[in-house]
This record gives C-alpha cells, structure tokens and sequence, in this order.
C-alpha cells in the first residue's frame, strides 16, 4: 500500500478549517442574538428569533460528528478532489440552512436538503473506497483496474 502523502490532504484540511470557522461564525452570530433578543445565560429558550438562531447553530454543531469522518474517509479511501467539493458543497448548504433558518422555520429546507444529499455523496465515496481496498486487501480483486480493462 501506498504512503499517505500530505500533498493528497491538503484539500479535506482546507475544507475542515472553512467548516471550523463556520462553525465560530454561527457561534458568534448565536451569541450576538442573544444579546439582540435579551436571552440571558444559561437559558437556552427565549424570543422566537433568538431560537431559530440557537437551534440552526446546534443543528449544525450536531451534524459536524458524521461530516468529518465523512470527508475524511472519501478523501483518504477514494480521492481528495471529489471529497473537498462535496464537503465545500456541504458548508454551502450550511450556511443556506443557517440563513434560511434564522428568518423563518420553513427556510432551513433548502440548505438542509443540500447538507443530507452531500452527506450522502460522502457516504458514498468513502464505502466505494473502502469496499475497493477491502477487495483489493484480502481478495486481491482490483476492482478500478478492471473497470479501466474494459474502456481501453
């Protein structure tokens, strides 16, 4: 097996360190509405506005445990490149979700739906990239190699 090279990570990396500062970015923007809306600490509920704000920002908090090793895996097992655009696809409909979300309950299905079919994608990736090194591992069948057989 091949060495894993830094040069095939760099661009899952680059797409964790936008997530992490979306992440910060919903974080700063809930904290702000918190004091917009006079919602004192520690209460989690409160004005309507400051609600939707609290949950789009905990709803994406609650999603970041399947994206990474989501991302991770399909850029590892399968290919950085397709990995980082579905994961660049994703923080997309993140923000989409959030924005949608803090005007009206309703907003948020247009980034959510966007979110769950790149979560998907990266599902995806990563079993056919695992399921090819598995063959590839213990059953010594080259799956990508057979597949390039027949298109020569």
């Amino acid at each position: 097996m091949a060495p894993i090279l830094l040069e095939n990570l760099i661009l899952p990396a680059g797409v964790s360190l936008i997530h992490a500062y979306q992440l910060a970015s919903f974080a700063r923007q809930t904290g702000k509405s918190r004091r917009t809306f006079n919602v004192p600490y520690p209460a989690t509920t409160g004005d309507e506005r400051f609600m939707r704000y609290y949950r789009a920002q905990q709803n994406t908090i609650e999603f970041a445990p399947i994206f990474y090793p989501l991302l991770w895996s399909a850029a590892l097992f399968c290919h950085q490149v397709p990995a980082a655009l579905f994961g660049l696809v994703y923080i997309y409909g993140r923000r989409e979700y959030f924005n949608g979300y803090i005007k009206e309950v309703k907003g948020r299905l247009y980034g959510f739906g966007i979110c769950v079919n790149a979560i998907k994608a990266l599902l995806g990736l990563s079993v056919l990239g695992i399921g090819h090194l598995t063959l590839m591992t213990y059953a010594d069948i080259d799956v990508k190699q057979m597949i390039m057989a027949r298109f020569k």
